[in-house]
């Protein structure tokens, strides 16, 4: 009875089936291997009594235990045979791990991850300095524009060269007339290091990735990806200088100040992002060829929570773009009150513009509004994001990231809050604009990391028992 039981047992067990049959081929005696079987499986029998038949975890034992107690050729055949299958697991883990976008190992992998991250955090600094030279009116500082750059003034002739071709233009003379030497040169030293920090990027981009190629570290596909970024790289400066452009063109009233076109603030800006980013999410798949997954039902997890979160990013990013529209037509300074507009929740002037679609993209009044809206939908999706995520069963750095997310959305709103009521000042809204970039970062990071994982790994999961 009890051996029909293990010949049951054994058939619909494939895996200790094989093993078995390897160790009557491997053993010096037949018999003295199915004697020793039989005393194992009586014992592990009589520990799991009341039961029809054994547990997975009672075969494992007793496999386990029935190894030790073989020497000679089949133990040493079993040992080598085990350890050759998981090495080779392992190394086809590794190798599918990081083979996506490095090559060499991890030391390379390391060396790139680090340096699309530098460049990644230039970008960030390129987004904020950008914010500083239009909040000190600095942009339309510089009337020409090279695509090799040019060297700054170097003698008073050479600035005073510089002054009269900006004497000639529309913010000279209906904002700035009259303006000192010494003022002009701070405008243009803002401009000039936000131009020459873009270029900066370029030689901090293109030097490492000259050389990462010349080691064989960049594979096919990441230097696909490279190369599109490189190319967004070099047309941002081209979209910069078609920005400027616009604020030296007379406006087509004698009452309007001359300011750049908010619809190519807005490229340039939305642009910027993603350039960033293209370089964050890169730079984590470098580093982080897997998600964290230490289980299935992480997994699962992570998967509810990445169909949340992409709207939420998508949210945050629109957000932050109308913010672009805001600083485009100088709306920031239309109501300093919050939360209502003035003595009123909606403005008048809403519908003012015709058509209809100017007054969401031109009309001050509602520019201001539409981005209060969109704040105020991002904060509550956040949070309504975090209520939603907060019983499920994840990984404990999904739901820390998650929880940095909802604070981070919580002092953005602080921040463009403080910045209206403070009419607007250049400190708070350079903080305002690097939190936009911050939050979306999180988002980023957030929505890497809940990535559905390879088909290896969630193979791996699978069988690893409950």
């Amino acid at each position: 009875m009890f051996q029909s039981k293990i010949v049951s047992h054994l058939r619909r067990n494939k895996t200790l089936a094989n093993s078995f049959v390897s160790l009557l081929k491997g053993s010096a005696s037949a018999y003295s291997t199915a004697r020793v079987l039989n005393e194992r499986f009586r014992f592990f029998a009589s520990k799991s009594s009341g039961n029809n038949s054994f547990s997975g975890w009672n075969s494992f034992y007793a496999f386990r235990s029935l190894r030790k107690d073989f020497s000679g050729q089949c133990s040493r055949n079993m040992s080598t045979t085990t350890a050759s299958v998981l090495t080779s697991n392992n190394a086809k883990v590794a190798e599918e791990g990081l083979k996506f976008l490095v090559t060499e190992g991890s030391h390379a992998q390391k060396l790139v991850g680090a340096w699309l991250f530098s460049c990644a955090a230039w970008v960030f600094s390129m987004v904020v300095l950008g914010g500083v030279t239009r909040l000190t009116r600095s942009g339309l500082s510089m009337t020409d524009w090279k695509f090799t750059g040019s060297l700054p003034p170097l003698s008073e002739e050479q600035w005073l060269l510089e002054f009269e071709k900006y004497k000639q233009s529309p913010e000279y003379k209906r904002v700035n007339r009259g303006m000192s030497m010494k003022d002009f040169k701070f405008i243009y030293w803002m401009e000039y290091a936000h131009r020459m920090w873009g270029r900066g990027l370029g030689f901090l981009f293109v030097l490492p990735y000259t050389y990462f190629l010349t080691k064989g570290f960049i594979t096919r596909r990441l230097g696909v990806r490279l190369s599109a970024l490189f190319a967004l790289g070099a047309g941002q400066g081209l979209i910069g200088w078609w920005m400027v452009k616009s604020g030296l063109e007379e406006p087509a009233s004698e009452y309007v100040q001359p300011r750049v076109s908010p619809y190519r603030l807005a490229t340039h800006l939305t642009s910027a992002f993603v350039i960033y980013c293209g370089l964050l999410w890169t730079a984590l798949s470098v580093v982080m060829p897997e998600p964290p997954s230490g289980s299935l039902a992480w997994v699962h997890g992570a998967a509810k929570v990445q169909k949340l979160a992409i709207p939420v990013s998508i949210l945050v990013g629109i957000t932050a773009v109308s913010g672009a529209f805001v600083a485009g037509n100088d709306a920031g300074h239309a109501y300093n009150t919050f939360p209502k507009m003035g003595d009123t929740w909606i403005p008048d002037d809403i519908f003012s513009m015709e058509p209809l679609i100017r007054n969401f993209f031109e009309n001050t009044s509602t520019v201001q509004l539409d981005h209060r809206i969109l704040a105020t939908t991002t904060l509550l999706s956040i949070g309504a994001f975090w209520w939603a995520t907060r019983k499920l069963d994840m990984h404990p750095g999904v739901r820390s990231l998650i929880g940095s997310v909802m604070g981070m959305a919580a002092l953005q709103v602080t921040l463009g809050i403080s910045t209206l009521l403070s009419n607007v000042p250049v400190s708070l809204a350079s903080a305002h604009q690097a939190g936009a970039l911050t939050l979306l970062s999180f988002m980023m990071l957030l929505t890497h990391t809940v990535r559905k994982p390879s088909p290896t790994l969630l193979k791996s999961l699978a069988s690893v028992p409950k």
